[in-house]
């Protein structure tokens, strides 16, 4: 029954996320790809912010499983995963 609310939610963090790369690419100056984004996210702190708060998420974890939902393929950048294993070694994330 509530099928069509989950459609036009899910249609609108879809069109969020979208307004939030397209952000990320133009304070760039370039043209990025999800995975670029993603990384920009990663290592700028009020990048994190602002997503957090448009996307109404409490951690930097929810934040990536987002960015998973959206484009399930970032996983298999080798960019962002070099970036998130040395994160993780260094702490960056703090």
């Amino acid at each position: 029954m509530n099928q069509p609310i989950s459609d036009i939610e899910e249609g609108e963090l879809c069109c969020l996320f979208a307004k939030f790369c397209t952000f990320v690419t133009l304070i760039n100056g370039k043209k990025l790809n999800t995975a670029n984004v993603l990384l920009h996210f990663l290592k700028n702190k009020q990048l994190r912010k602002i997503f957090k708060e448009l996307f109404d998420v409490d951690t930097d974890f929810e934040s990536i499983q987002l960015f998973l939902r959206f484009d399930p393929s970032i996983h298999k950048s080798k960019y962002v995963m070099k970036y998130l294993n040395s994160a993780c070694n260094d702490s960056v994330l703090r």
